[in-house]
């Protein structure tokens, strides 16, 4: 058992040291049918990060690589790069400061030898990130905004004044038409009216009879 632990020890310290040897040999710009590449030959694919500076100029920082001693610059269809300069850094870091027309659109590219060729999406800069998280919030809240019901607008008094002068009327119109009226009042009384008698007669007759 124990003999199984270090054979599986030594594998991966053998591994860690096989994928720590990672160089960089050379820096290819391509230009195929307008589109521009960066392609990167090294031994192994990295991490990588693009910062955008201008839409003409880029720095691309990579992790775990070393430069080459003898790494080499080229160019295919393409005659219109400003400049490349590869600068080393700390902790197996490379910086590559490329200036050329529209570069901020280009694709990154590795090449390897265990493998075809590779277009990575490099990582996104942290200024970039927060300006993104940014507009994002500010969008949310734009939106959140836009969704909130308008107040309703203070009632106009005047037209409640019309409102109810309306209502009285209508509620005036229709006790009258349900009420008796004059003419029903003087016809309850026909029966005991003869024909062609006034009511004044009528009232004088009863008076004498009284």
């Amino acid at each position: 058992m124990l003999k199984k632990i270090f054979v599986t020890l030594i594998l991966f310290a053998g591994l860690a040291a096989f994928a720590g040897e990672n160089y960089l040999n050379s820096v290819v710009i391509e230009n195929n049918e307008g589109l521009t590449s960066v392609i990167l030959r090294s031994d192994h694919i990295t991490k990588i990060k693009r910062d955008i500076e201008s839409p003409d100029k880029i720095v691309l920082t990579l992790k775990g690589i070393l430069q080459s001693p003898d790494i080499n610059t080229l160019y295919k269809n393409t005659s219109k790069v400003k400049g490349l300069a590869i600068e080393n850094g700390k902790n197996n870091e490379l910086k590559i400061y490329i200036e050329a027309p529209g570069i901020s659109m280009a694709n990154i590219v590795f090449e390897t030898p265990d493998s075809s060729p590779v277009t990575v999406k490099s990582v996104v800069s942290e200024g970039k990130v927060v300006w993104c998280v940014i507009s994002i919030a500010l969008l949310l809240l734009a939106m959140r905004s836009a969704k909130r019901p308008k107040r309703a607008k203070a009632p106009d008094i005047n037209e409640i004044i019309k409102e109810r002068e309306k209502a009285m009327y209508r509620n005036f119109q229709k006790e009258i038409s349900s009420k008796p009226t004059i003419n029903y009042r003087l016809k309850s009384y026909s029966k005991h009216v003869l024909k062609g008698e006034t009511i004044r007669s009528y009232e004088s007759r009863m008076a004498t009879k009284i």
